[in-house]
């Protein structure tokens, strides 16, 4: 009778066992699905009685456990913007079923944007993530501070494509980055104040707007910047060499706009029309930044054209120094918000101007000392300065902040999981960061069919993260996981488990066989 039982316990666990291996196999091309595979445990034992003693004759076989093997599966990449694929074996993605509010886990990362603007599965669940801190993104651009990871706001939530459009930014910071030839002439034309021959030079005509207004700078370079209405303007840094004593070289610079724009009360219709910064560049003689000093209109000038008028420009956290510029309306309709627009050259000072530092540009004077407007120790020189070597001027780079109206054109996904919309102003934004989940235990998970899991107080607690932290790896875009069955070691265990299961029919028809003798006998 035991013999029976054995052989009807394999029968049934390894029928079963056969089910398993045949699931896989039907999903061997099932996106993101997990393998499973069956483990095997004997029955209790019963006691039999032997010549040596008490012994235990074993009763069959039963399956103990059914697990999922998370080993990662291949990539496939696809044409989809949308598509995801987490890049190893921690995580889930997590999506949410609009209609019963059930949090769902998969690893298939099917996705697109529904007709509503909703990232959706193929099931039509609600993929989850975190909201980009936008304000923080801009604050940390225009600070020049590097972030090291995309700030969110709020909990997760729904990943909603609702900016189909950004509304013009003005432009808040600058950088313009060049070298200046060593080799230039020094243009002193003003014996008196040296350092500011350019500007005193600068003549405006508003009756002949078309004039140029400078005419001795050494070197300048234009980049565009955009108002309070996102509308495009255009700024020159004008540079021209002052002298060179001691072993260093002093260059003014300036800082200018189109002076039919400029739209400020002191300046609109004056020769001084369109100048928005003064200021002075120390180098040392191995060509690098060594200091500068910075000025921009008073508010309570008079006169634009007196060096008087111009005062030590306010500087940002960073110690950048600022200035503001107010530009006419585009449509003719009077001036528009002032901006304020703080201005990188590569140097900057965190504590604020030195001692030395004159109280207005009138005070500079002739005496080099005076161009020393940052405190020696307070210096902070930029990866990137303007230098001064002997080769041909040129500006390796300028950058501003920002931008006009744009357009959503596209999405795209990175490895940290940033689901970025790309406008038609060439912006690029953070809209969400895809929010991932993991388990203490997921094998606990149940399967809900449709690639999809749900989670059991068996699974233990959840964490959640973005893709990269932490436990958590990175996410593909364009890609998609395939299954990680593998065909030939579900062959070997198809094939094992049909022998396995003939081998227990043999041992069922065997005591069967034998019961009928044990009947024989009796009759």
């Amino acid at each position: 009778m035991g013999a029976l039982w054995a052989g009807v316990s394999g029968l049934s666990t390894y029928s079963r066992s056969i089910g398993v291996t045949s699931n896989n196999l039907a999903n061997v091309n099932t996106i993101g699905y997990r393998r499973s595979y069956a483990l095997f445990e004997d029955l209790m034992s019963e006691t039999a009685t032997s010549s040596s003693g008490n012994s235990q004759v074993g009763l069959g076989v039963q399956l103990s456990n059914i697990l999922n093997s998370y080993q990662v599966g291949g990539m496939q990449s696809t044409t989809s913007t949308t598509d995801m694929a987490i890049q190893g074996d921690r995580g889930f993605f997590q999506v949410r079923d609009s209609g019963s509010g059930n949090l769902y886990y998969t690893r298939a990362g099917a996705f697109q944007f529904n007709s509503s603007g909703y990232l959706v599965d193929t099931n039509g669940f609600r993929v989850q993530g975190w909201a980009v801190d936008q304000d923080a993104v801009a604050a940390a651009k225009a600070n020049g501070v590097s972030l090291s990871g995309t700030p969110t706001t709020g909990g997760v939530t729904d990943i909603l494509l609702n900016q189909l459009r950004i509304d013009g930014r003005a432009t808040s910071s600058l950088t313009v980055i060049s070298n200046l030839d060593s080799t230039t002439a020094s243009r002193v034309n003003d014996p008196t104040n040296p350092f500011f021959t350019m500007f005193q030079s600068y003549s405006y005509d508003p009756a002949d707007p078309t004039a140029v207004p400078v005419s001795n700078a050494s070197y300048q370079t234009s980049l565009n910047v955009y108002d309070a209405n996102g509308q495009q303007h255009q700024l020159t840094v004008y540079y021209s060499k002052a002298m060179g004593e001691n072993g260093k070289e002093y260059w003014e610079y300036m800082v200018a706009m189109d002076p039919t724009e400029d739209g400020r009360t002191l300046t609109d219709g004056t020769s001084k029309a369109g100048v928005l910064m003064v200021g002075t560049l120390t180098f040392n003689d191995n060509g690098t930044l060594d200091n500068m000093t910075a000025f921009t209109l008073s508010d309570t000038a008079s006169n634009a054209s007196s060096l008087d008028s111009w005062v030590p420009a306010d500087l940002t956290a960073g110690g950048l120094p600022q200035f503001s510029a107010t530009f006419k309306s585009a449509s003719g309709g009077g001036t528009l918000a002032p901006i304020t627009i703080s201005t990188s050259l590569g140097i900057s000072s965190a504590n604020g101007w030195g001692s030395s530092m004159p109280a207005t540009a009138a005070g500079m004077g002739t005496n080099t000392a005076n161009t020393l407007g940052i405190n020696t120790a307070d210096v902070t020189l930029a990866y990137n300065a303007t230098t001064n070597y002997a080769t041909t001027s040129y500006t390796l780079t300028n950058s501003q902040n920002g931008y006009a109206e744009g357009y959503l054109l596209n999405v795209s996904v990175n490895g940290s999981g940033v689901v970025t919309g790309k406008f038609s102003n060439g912006e690029e934004v953070g809209l969400y960061v895809v929010a991932l989940a993991d388990f203490m235990n997921a094998n606990g998970l149940r399967r809900e069919g449709s690639n999809l899991f749900s989670a059991t107080p068996e699974a233990g607690n959840k964490m959640e993260g973005a893709p990269g932290t932490g436990v958590f790896d990175e996410v593909a875009g364009n890609t998609l996981e395939s299954s990680n069955v593998d065909m030939a070691t579900e062959m070997v265990m198809l094939i094992t488990g049909q022998r396995a299961l003939q081998s227990n029919t043999k041992v069922v028809t065997t005591a069967d066989e034998m019961m009928k003798k044990a009947l024989e006998i009796k009759r």
